[in-house]
């Protein structure tokens, strides 16, 4: 993920890391997590030196392969929405932002108000370096489920590193705090950042 750069400033690449690994972990939200607990393949890790040719032989036996079948499904269910959905988050577990954002604009189509799929267009719109775009879909969801955490907690994350706002920020994370039923991590992780200050 990139952010549009500010010259100068020793500490821009940190906070570039920080909205990283922030929004790295909101897409942990927008998943499926037993899927993602069954199935360890689709963590991104170093390849050994062993070879190209080893390398796209893990690739074919893991999220590759399993995209190939998804596809295959597609075929024969094209307007299938829970097959686009799913596409979509596993794109966005490889990086594809764009292609995932292809499946969720055709989710959107007949699911408008899907909590699950406005959050995920919210993370892809991000990483496209569209900031506007992804506040706009946490607004959405909130405006319609105002007691979803993860869109609020996403929220928080795009003001305090995109946007610059850290008032609106805390006041978002507070409310991830009050809110029941957040997961430990998601609660663990918005009182870090209540804490936390971005350098400028």
């Amino acid at each position: 993920m990139t952010t549009t750069d500010r010259p100068g400033g020793p500490n821009a690449s940190g906070r570039m890391v920080l909205a990283f690994l922030g929004f790295a972990l909101a897409i942990i939200f927008v998943g499926s997590f037993l899927y993602r607990m069954q199935r360890p393949s689709l963590e991104v890790r170093q390849q050994p030196k062993s070879g190209m040719g080893e390398a796209m032989g893990q690739a074919m036996n893991g999220p590759m392969k399993e995209i190939m079948a998804l596809m295959q499904k597609l075929k024969e269910n094209p307007d299938d929405p829970e097959l686009q959905l799913t596409m979509a988050e596993r794109f966005m577990a490889m990086g594809a932002y764009d292609r995932a954002k292809t499946f969720l604009d055709k989710v959107m189509k007949v699911r408008p108000d899907d909590p699950e799929t406005l959050n995920a267009l919210g993370v892809v719109r991000y990483n496209l370096k569209d900031v506007d775009g992804a506040k706009a879909a946490f607004e959405n969801v909130l405006a319609k489920h105002p007691n979803d955490f993860r869109a609020r907690f996403n929220l928080g994350l795009l003001y305090k590193y995109a946007l610059k706002e850290p008032d609106k920020a805390a006041e978002a994370f507070k409310a991830v705090l009050a809110a029941p039923g957040v997961d430990p991590d998601t609660r663990a992780t918005a009182r870090r950042e209540l804490e936390t200050k971005v350098s400028k």
